[in-house]
């Protein structure tokens, strides 16, 4: 593995990975979940990277290595992770790897952020893992109150306490910027998510026509059938083959949000993955 510095268009760098592969006709790029370091795709990055794909991983703005100074001072917003610094990382795979094909993985909001960078509409494959909206309406019963009164009530309270979204001293992600924390409660208000926010000329999603294959995971509390489906459409150009992953299937207890990407799929799951990153 080798680490990069790579100057987005705004003139801010971000660090990414690049785990090489013998050949290098195709490269991965994976945009990770929301406050999610790009340390924890390494051994999935490891594995991709053994079996013939280059893949490159990249920290967010005011994420893990691409943190730089405090964070109170970061003024990107979430909008940034995929206009700015996805594409930047989707400008460096191109021109550090001509003539590669270039796939692209996103988890969580990095399925949605995709849409977001304009050289996406490049790759030939994408893939999209437990990508939705977060529409807080999505969900029923408690969790559907749970999560109105985060978007409203916890996360601006949390905001005007510390500057930032202390994520760490809640859930254990990683703090989340004041600009990005507050567009994602915009987003989850607006039953147009992310497209309620951003203006039509700056959305790529339907410029995009790659092969799509769309992942949803059985017990993931975050991204539930219906909202999984929602994003996806919204691909529409895009040659889309749908996936519903029940851990059961894996002879698996559980899988989760995050489940995929640990050490306990390497042998029931990324062989699949791979497979569609492949085809």
């Amino acid at each position: 593995m080798s680490t990069v510095q790579i100057k987005t268009g705004k003139g801010y760098f971000i660090t990414g990975s690049i785990f090489e592969a013998k050949d290098n006709h195709t490269v991965l790029v994976i945009s990770s979940a929301t406050g999610v370091k790009q340390s924890y795709y390494r051994k999935f990055s490891e594995f991709i990277a053994n079996n013939g794909i280059t893949v490159m991983t990249f920290d967010y703005s005011g994420i893990g290595n691409s943190l730089n100074g405090p964070i109170k001072r970061n003024d990107v917003n979430a909008s940034d992770w995929g206009a700015t610094d996805l594409e930047a990382v989707m400008r460096y795979a191109k021109e550090h790897y001509p003539g590669a094909t270039i796939n692209l993985l996103g988890h969580s909001i990095g399925g949605q952020l995709i849409g977001l960078s304009k050289s996406a509409a490049e790759a030939r494959k994408i893939i999209l893992m437990a990508a939705q909206t977060g529409y807080w309406r999505f969900w029923t019963g408690f969790r559907k109150y749970r999560m109105w009164t985060n978007w409203n009530i916890g996360f601006p309270m949390l905001l005007y306490i510390f500057g930032y979204l202390p994520s760490k001293k809640i859930t254990g992600m990683e703090n989340l910027p004041k600009n990005v924390a507050r567009q994602w409660c915009k987003w989850c208000l607006d039953p147009d998510y992310l497209f309620g926010d951003i203006p039509e000329q700056d959305l790529y999603f339907k410029n995009i026509s790659a092969q799509l294959t769309s992942f949803s995971i059985a017990d993931d509390p975050f991204a539930p059938v219906k909202n999984v489906d929602w994003i996806t459409a919204k691909y529409s150009a895009a040659r889309v083959k749908r996936l519903h992953l029940t851990p059961a299937d894996f002879g698996m207890d559980q899988i989760g949000h995050f489940g995929i990407f640990q050490e306990k799929s390497r042998a029931n799951i990324w062989e699949l993955l791979l497979k569609e990153i492949e085809r």
